[in-house]
């Protein structure tokens, strides 16, 4: 605290300002090398060739500018840093962050973004497709499941006219039997009827030829007869 006394003597009130937050900034962590430090984007800060502000200025650093820490004096509230070009100087501190500030990553931000939008739509682009589809193939499956049932229908169909059609062989096959039975009974019938025709024919030569061997025993025997009657006549 004395030190910080001494050093507002020194200064103006702003600048003493800016050294106080300085002092209070040296309890963060710093790594003294290797270590990727960006300038703050406020505003542009001057590297100088030494650890005060009465040191020359180098050059001035914009804001998101890229340096590498070589070298960290909290005392002072100054670190010795290098721009990718090579230069080297002293810049505050307070004026180093650990991540690119706002202006460095917006852009970088902004473009993956715009990948993510780009991203996004193709995405978008693909589900309407495959909506699409998945729409097609749901119409797809109506209209396969409404040829199932038509399908099934006819099938059903089917099946009651072989069913039908099973029923009539049967029907067909009965009839056939009983034609067939018929027929054979009829021709026995007929047999019988041309053994009755020719038993008849039979019946009625015997008859014939018996009514004509009577006509002629008759026809021999009844002359005979009334000659012998004549014959007792005349006799008489």
């Amino acid at each position: 605290m004395h030190q910080c006394a001494a050093v507002c003597a020194r200064l103006s009130f702003e600048k003493c300002l800016f050294v106080v937050a300085g002092l209070l900034l040296l309890g963060v962590p710093a790594s003294a090398q290797d270590s990727n430090r960006w300038i703050t984007d406020s505003f542009e800060v001057t590297m100088r060739t030494g650890k005060s502000t009465q040191q020359s200025i180098v050059r001035m650093l914009s804001s998101g500018t890229r340096v590498e820490v070589m070298e960290v004096d909290r005392e002072s509230g100054y670190a010795r840093v290098r721009t990718r070009g090579g230069t080297e100087g002293w810049v505050l501190i307070r004026y180093l962050l650990d991540e690119p500030p706002a202006r460095v990553s917006l852009p970088g931000i902004q473009q993956q973004l715009s990948k993510s939008k780009s991203s996004q739509s193709e995405l978008e682009q693909k589900l309407k497709s495959v909506t699409r589809e998945r729409d097609q193939l749901r119409g797809q499956a109506g209209t396969l499941e409404r040829s199932g049932a038509n399908l099934q229908s006819e099938l059903d169909e089917v099946r009651r006219l072989s069913a039908n059609v099973i029923q009539v062989d049967e029907q067909n096959r009965q009839l056939r039997e009983r034609i067939a039975a018929a027929e054979q009974k009829l021709t026995e019938l007929q047999r019988e009827n041309d053994s009755l025709a020719n038993r008849s024919s039979r019946e009625w030569f015997v008859v014939g030829a018996g009514v004509v061997i009577l006509g002629m025993a008759l026809g021999l025997i009844l002359p005979r007869i009334r000659w012998r009657r004549k014959s007792s006549w005349s006799e008489l």
